[in-house]
């Protein structure tokens, strides 16, 4: 074999190369990991969320959130509320009940309905401190889509397609997947809410 590769260099160049370039990119992908400090804030998103003008609205206000339900009828999605804890890298869901008495899907609301806003309690809520800006006191920076996993050259070659609707978080070119953000085909189904910071 090594007969065979020393007579042949083209073909142990070929053969060698993308060996060579696949350490070289795990490599550079790695380096961020050590070198950048990982998260410390806990943060709050949401998946299956489209926007819709009625339905589940999560706001902050006064760096406290605002949970409530417009109109009355129950819609087809119901999206769901994630807090991730970076020093331990689970993902707790937040459950967020949906008020009595809404008009099931398919059936027509009752007139007036439409404008009805039903505040919502959510105990897991009660008392955090939420900072909405789109960076971290530590700076770090949530986001999701097509640009979601671009941290890195090697998982940007390779996983961009498959990671293109998941949302991370990135800090010079670190990047850490969220859990439960997959399984989406647009990037507006994932939201953003805010930071869990000290009161």
């Amino acid at each position: 074999m090594k007969k065979f590769l020393r007579e042949n260099p083209t073909i142990a160049f070929g053969l060698g190369l993308p060996l060579v370039l696949a350490v070289v990119f795990l490599l550079i992908s790695g380096i961020p990991a050590l070198l950048v400090a990982p998260p410390q804030y806990d943060v709050l998103y949401m998946t299956g969320y489209n926007n819709y003008p009625n339905g589940v609205q999560i706001s902050v206000v006064n760096r406290k959130i605002q949970v409530v339900y417009l109109g009355g009828s129950a819609g087809y999605q119901k999206p769901r509320l994630w807090r991730y804890n970076p020093k331990t890298g689970g993902v707790q869901e937040i459950t967020i009940m949906l008020p009595p008495g809404l008009t099931p899907p398919g059936q027509r609301p009752a007139p007036g309905a439409a404008s009805k806003v039903t505040a919502i309690d959510v105990p897991d809520l009660d008392g955090l401190t939420i900072d909405p800006s789109s960076v971290a006191p530590d700076g770090y920076e949530f986001s999701s889509g097509a640009n979601g996993y671009s941290g890195d050259v090697y998982t940007g070659l390779f996983y961009g397609a498959r990671y293109a609707s998941r949302a991370v978080l990135t800090k010079q070119g670190r990047s850490i997947r969220l859990p439960n953000s997959g399984n989406t085909y647009y990037s507006n189904n994932i939201r953003f809410i805010g930071w869990v910071v000290p009161k």
